[in-house]
């Protein structure tokens, strides 16, 4: 459990001894630095826990008539999230539910039923977007999907105009409107809704600081469900357990496939065979251009070569009415080759679209260029992405992540992108640049086990998931005649470490026998233990002695027993074949020992399992 893979800031990490000084001080340092983060963590979460002023009606539907007119097959985590969702609404403490997953894989369709639950209990619902693009695809969305269910849906955005805006305005203090999407222009002082029940925040990390504190205190005692495209990491899940729920959608649609990805140095010739290509079957092309400059000369570019295609573009620095008019054209098929800044980044959603070009690719940053990839394929059609650089030795951390986006182009590759991001960049910005001296320090995943320790202390909750410590006497390794490889006996030991339940164990178990053949005895009893720390989690057991010849319990309290008394007449009348006999002992520090006397090793491991029931309440134990 203390091996794993280094991922910390850009800094080149400092080397420790284990067990020494110096590690210990990191080790504290981080502990009192991260104090701070669970406190502000556990503030912010803790409103969740004050009961919501209503309650919502327990229908989520009407005659499957909303569930019904869905025109793609759910995926099981799709319908797990959306169970989730409704769960939670249907309890008597807000929703305040995170949504996870892979770019198109359906995580709108999870809060088109949250807001058509809450438009049946009378509530209004609020869809918060970073960009007016990513608005109005929800926009699209909400009108395809419950608009002729009944519901009024509107827009604030600067794609509106001033009148339009106090239209919408006025609307809402009249409560005429059952949902509305819009930007941070919502946040503004002047937004008055009335009967407000559910807010969704999609991206939430995109947002700036300033909105991002006028979200924090618009969120208190609404429901609240948060999208997001960018995975957590498992560490940071963990870390978070019980302060925000979390529904991760991993199932990509049956009809979607990977997207083909090549990084290739910049050629004309090549550009235009990618996009000839694309308008031979009928599709759509979007070329990546971030600068607004020298967009017009690109554009015509592209236009001259294609005189018989449709060609636009699209800046963050156009008219609102213009850039708007043309982003609607790209979705209607209107336009074939759209060549454009960042801006479609999030949000367009253009299942005829399946070819993407990026210039100067080096200069994206790992989800970035994720995000923007996920742009094409969602629909039949294999998509195929181009990555194009200048003919020019790239940086370092620029070609990792090119290789990182080349290599990760299988569906729900997310989670590898996101950790190959964090080492790339540096996981300091994850909790801000106060943290990341002390990340680079002790690593992310030791960060991240600090912060789940300081956030259970906060909370009380710290001893309910303890486990013991368990000392072997004999051998419990992987060795190398067994495995080999010096960095997969790593990965493996890694992976034990981190068991957390009897299925986890039987997944590794199996695993190892599939690669590497039967296991022998030694790993045996590596999994053995690991098999006796997910059993004895939260017994009142300090440390677990297994020696060839006895098995020694040192308690940490009486656990389940009311009396010391209860506690002996328990072990007295636990039978077991291996048992030769017992007897109590007192530590220094005042904690009951009880040793069990035994044959050998195997055989007091072979009791260690058999006293669960001792000293556990769960019964499936």
């Amino acid at each position: 459990s203390r091996v794993h893979r280094y991922v910390g800031t850009k800094k080149t990490p400092k080397i420790s001894s284990l067990g020494s000084r110096r590690w210990a001080s990191e080790i504290r340092r981080a502990r009192m630095a991260v104090s701070s983060v669970a406190k502000e963590l556990v503030e912010l979460y803790s409103e969740k826990n004050k009961e919501r002023p209503f309650r919502y009606v327990k229908e989520n539907d009407i005659d499957n008539m909303l569930s019904g007119s869905f025109s793609f097959i759910e995926t099981p985590d799709q319908k797990n999230a959306i169970s989730d969702v409704l769960s939670d609404m249907n309890g008597k403490k807000p929703l305040d539910r995170l949504i996870c997953g892979d770019v198109g894989f359906g995580k709108t369709e999870v809060a088109v039923r949250a807001i058509f639950k809450a438009f049946l209990s009378d509530r209004v619902s609020v869809l918060l977007c970073p960009t007016t693009i990513l608005a109005d695809q929800h926009y699209i969305t909400c009108k395809e999907r419950l608009g002729h269910l009944g519901l009024s849906i509107d827009l604030l955005s600067r794609f509106k105009s001033k009148r339009e805006q106090k239209k919408t305005l006025v609307g809402l203090k009249n409560k005429k409107i059952d949902v509305l999407i819009g930007t941070h222009r919502v946040l503004s002082a002047d937004v008055k809704i009335p009967g407000l029940g559910l807010l969704i925040i999609d991206e939430e990390h995109r947002f700036g600081v300033g909105h991002k504190e006028k979200i924090r205190s618009f969120k208190k005692r609404l429901d609240v469900l948060t999208l997001t495209a960018t995975p957590i990491p498992r560490t940071l899940q963990q870390s978070l357990v019980g302060l925000r729920d979390l529904s991760t959608i991993l199932t990509p649609p049956k009809s979607r496939r990977p997207i083909f990805t090549t990084v290739r140095y910049f050629d004309w010739d090549l550009v235009f065979s990618y996009i000839d290509v694309e308008l031979d079957r009928g599709g759509q092309v979007y070329f990546l251009h971030n600068d607004i400059k020298s967009i017009p000369y690109i554009t015509e570019k592209i236009r001259s070569r294609f005189s018989g295609a449709t060609t636009g573009e699209v800046s963050g620095k156009m008219p609102s009415g213009i850039l708007e008019s043309t982003i609607l054209s790209f979705f209607r098929n209107e336009i074939d080759i759209l060549v454009c800044t960042t801006i479609i980044e999030s949000g367009l959603d253009v299942t005829n679209a399946n070819c993407i070009i990026i210039n100067n690719a080096q200069n994206f940053g790992l989800s970035q260029l994720y995000q923007i990839r996920g742009r094409v394929g969602r629909g039949a059609k294999q998509a195929r992405c181009l990555l194009l650089v200048p003919h020019r030795p790239l940086e370092k951390d620029a070609h990792r992540r090119l290789k990182a986006v080349e290599q990760n182009s299988a569906l729900g590759s997310g989670y590898n992108i996101s950790m190959k991001d964090l080492e790339i960049r540096g996981a300091g910005s994850l909790f801000g640049y106060k943290q990341s001296g002390h990340i680079s320090a002790v690593g992310f995943e030791m960060y991240c086990e600090i912060l789940k320790s300081e956030i259970d202390r906060v909370t009380g909750r710290d001893k309910t998931d303890e486990r013991p410590f368990v000392h072997l006497s004999g051998s419990a390794d992987i060795s190398d005649a067994y495995i080999i490889d010096r960095s997969f006996r790593i990965d493996y030991y890694y992976k034990i470490s981190r068991i957390a339940s009897l299925g986890d164990l039987d997944i590794v178990e199996q695993e190892l026998v599939d690669r590497f053949g039967p296991l022998p005895g030694s790993t045996q009893m590596l999994l053995s233990v690991a098999r006796a720390r997910v059993l004895f989690r939260g017994a009142p057991i300090k440390n677990i002695y297994i020696g060839d010849g006895s098995l020694v319990f040192t308690l940490s309290n009486l656990g389940r027993f009311n009396k010391l008394d209860e506690l002996f007449n328990a072990v007295e009348s636990f039978k077991h074949g291996g048992v030769k006999g017992y007897r109590y002992e007192k530590t220094g520090a005042g904690k009951l020992k009880i040793i069990f006397s035994t044959s050998d090793v195997e055989s007091s491991m072979e009791l260690l399992l058999s006293c669960v029931c001792l000293f556990s309440f769960d019964d499936d134990k």
